[in-house]
């Protein structure tokens, strides 16, 4: 892996290893982790960090360094001319490991969408300042070869908007058809790397692709199941993370709908972490779902990974998260401990659902 630079803010180090963990996942290992208290709203850095990120960057040959945060325009802008490197903040960083686990047309399109919608205000910055004499051309570029790229990102967005428009209304069709035939619909949602498309596919039997990467799944799976006289669609969702920058949120919508549009939410949480970090992950979760208009619908906890856990009691566990979640939403069906790569569990998480089922048929 190439070396780089890692640049976080201090309100987010008490989650350093996930950040290290996206900065490997988009093929980079951190020679130097820098943290900074005070954001210069020029240059994001101070002039003192600049100059020892200057220091770092000759001394390591780093041609690339990651900004934990959502620069501005005119901060990537001046850390480019300062340090002349390549800048990538937590949103390129995203959409990059996104870019690698692709694995459909619908995801790859949300991908360029994001990504050219983060582009623009950049690229128009790059112009202004280019045209002021600040910055050589955008990437060796004239200025007309400039406006011209500009132009057509802004047509590229339309049309991928109307691509993207096109495919959420299909899935609606599809939906209503389902909701039509008596269908019920469960959202399998949760933290990025949770276990969602395991148990996705020990519920219905399939092989989708699984593995420690994060953000495996971009594209929604569903699948449909039979159990105690009634039709399940089960659908696998996108990975949540935390303070996940609204661009990406806004691309992915047509993945996001079919949470909000679900009769069901299985609330996926990794068991194998201690209980501060799950709580922090559960926070991510509940207020994305509350953002999707999704928080108030049916919802079922699924501890996952309890195979992994060591010397704690599953069952106090439990009782903590159940006690936890009820904090903050009424809807609260049952709270399941489980392993879906061993299927610990799998047969109480059928039965527990057809009860509700059986329960609002009543």
């Amino acid at each position: 892996m190439e070396p780089t630079i890692l640049i976080v803010k201090t309100d987010s180090v008490d989650s350093i290893d996930e950040i290290v963990a996206l900065v490997k996942e988009a093929g980079f290992y951190p020679k130097e982790i820098v943290s900074i208290r005070k954001v210069d709203s020029s240059c994001f850095l101070t002039p003192g960090k600049i100059n020892k990120l200057r220091h770092l960057v000759e001394g390591n040959s780093i041609k690339r360094i990651f900004v934990y945060a959502e620069l501005k325009p005119r901060q990537v802008t001046c850390l480019v001319k300062e340090l002349k490197v390549d800048v990538v903040d937590k949103v390129m960083m995203i959409l990059e490991i996104f870019q690698q686990h692709a694995g459909s047309k619908e995801a790859l399109l949300q991908i360029e969408m994001a990504r050219l919608r983060h582009q623009l205000p950049l690229i128009r910055e790059w112009i202004r300042r280019a045209k002021m004499g600040e910055l050589p051309g955008f990437l060796s570029m004239g200025r007309y070869a400039i406006d011209v790229h500009y132009r057509h990102i802004k047509k590229r967005i339309a049309r991928l908007g109307r691509e993207l428009e096109d495919l959420r209304a299909r899935r609606a069709v599809e939906r209503e058809k389902r909701r039509s035939a008596g269908y019920m619909h469960v959202a399998i949602v949760g933290y990025t790397n949770a276990g969602k498309t395991t148990l996705f596919n020990t519920l219905t039997n399939l092989d989708k692709p699984t593995g420690n990467e994060m953000f495996t799944t971009l594209s929604a799976k569903s699948y449909a199941i039979r159990l105690c006289n009634t039709t399940f669609v089960l659908v696998d969702t996108i990975g949540f993370i935390r303070d996940i920058p609204i661009d990406i949120i806004e691309s992915f919508r047509a993945v996001l709908e079919e949470i909000s549009s679900a009769d069901i939410i299985f609330l996926v949480v990794d068991g194998s972490k201690n209980l501060e970090r799950l709580f922090l992950e559960l926070d991510t979760s509940l207020s994305i779902l509350r953002d999707v208009g999704a928080l108030g619908k049916p919802l079922f906890i699924m501890i996952n990974k309890i195979d992994l856990l060591n010397d704690v009691s599953i069952e106090e566990y439990r009782r903590n998260v159940e006690e936890y979640i009820k904090k903050h939403t009424v809807s609260l069906i049952d709270v399941i401990p489980l392993s879906a790569l061993k299927r610990i569990n799998i047969n109480i998480i059928k039965d527990s659902l057809c009860r509700y089922v059986q329960k609002i048929a009543t």
